[in-house]
């Protein structure tokens, strides 16, 4: 029983934090509302790994007949020379770490996101049932709105025991760490580098990715 628990606790791991997952250096570039980052740091098991910048983009949603502007997507990865921008998701697996930070430019209430996550994992074939991805998704509809002028951010981290770790990070700072097997990264970043769920997804991979 003692083991079962310990189990369940590492899948997944929920605390308020006053540091951010990551610590961005500021570039001069801006894109809508937004300061840009030249690169960021983040701890994985002790030690200080360094990201690079690799781009931004907008992400836009059509309701109606108009495009509404959502958030600025900043996409960070360890090893730039390692990222196949033709297949981004073929190379998640050769980054010690991978990030996305979506600052968002209006409020979205926590269903909406999660139901444009679930969308897009729905559009790469990624099963909703799968424990991990679960967890995920819960840790989205847990995490509240997603409040206008702040960021959200996903950090996918490999471990020295084969394992991948996901901690989700809300606008107001709670962070949800999920621990699941080898392709747990691939999985959840295939939101925004898989296949796009649509118009607005292509727009803002393309964008981070040119």
């Amino acid at each position: 029983m003692k083991t079962i628990i310990t189990s369940l606790l590492s899948i997944l791991f929920s605390f308020s934090a006053n540091a951010t997952l990551l610590k961005t250096e500021a570039s001069t570039n801006k894109l809508e509302t937004v300061t840009l980052s030249s690169a960021a740091t983040t701890n994985v098991e002790g030690a200080e790994i360094k990201l690079s910048e690799v781009g931004a983009g907008l992400r836009a949603k059509k309701v109606v007949l108009v495009n509404v502007k959502v958030y600025v997507g900043e996409l960070y990865v360890a090893d730039p020379a390692k990222l196949n921008k033709a297949d981004p998701l073929s190379s998640m697996k050769d980054q010690q770490a991978v990030a996305i930070q979506l600052h968002f430019l209006r409020e979205v209430d926590a269903d909406n996101v999660q139901k444009s996550f679930k969308e897009a994992l729905k559009t790469n074939s990624v099963s909703l049932d799968d424990s991990s991805v679960k967890q995920f998704l819960d840790a989205v509809s847990k995490g509240g709105e997603a409040e206008k002028g702040k960021a959200l951010t996903i950090l996918g981290t490999r471990l020295k025991d084969g394992a991948e770790k996901i901690s989700y990070e809300t606008t107001t700072g709670s962070i949800t760490e999920i621990k699941g097997p080898a392709g747990l990264i691939e999985k959840v970043f295939s939101i925004w580098l898989g296949k796009p769920s649509d118009d607005g997804v292509a727009q803002l991979k393309k964008s981070m990715l040119k």
